[in-house]
């Protein structure tokens, strides 16, 4: 058995991040994973909210998964204001 001698390589940060962007998706997934233990939990909860935003236009008459981010990031702005204003 040939022992295995290990080597340190100085890479600067900004280096390692590129690497990472050049990975198939499978592989970011599985850096996300390793980097987030709870991201499980964040991807039932950003369904969940996902789900009851599609409800809660739906109930309005708007349809959600037309509109663009901008247009659902000032929706959900609009609908804050409202509940807090109902308050």
């Amino acid at each position: 058995m040939v022992a295995m001698e290990t080597i340190t390589l100085q890479v600067p940060e900004d280096q390692v991040v590129e690497w990472v962007k050049q990975l198939s998706p499978g592989a970011k997934q599985a850096v996300i994973r390793a980097l987030l233990p709870e991201l499980d939990r964040l991807e039932v909860l950003v369904d969940y909210g996902s789900m009851r935003m599609r409800e809660l236009s739906a109930q309005k008459g708007i349809k959600w998964d037309a509109l663009s981010d901008a247009e659902r990031q000032d929706l959900v702005d609009a609908w804050l204001h409202e509940t807090q204003s109902a308050s």
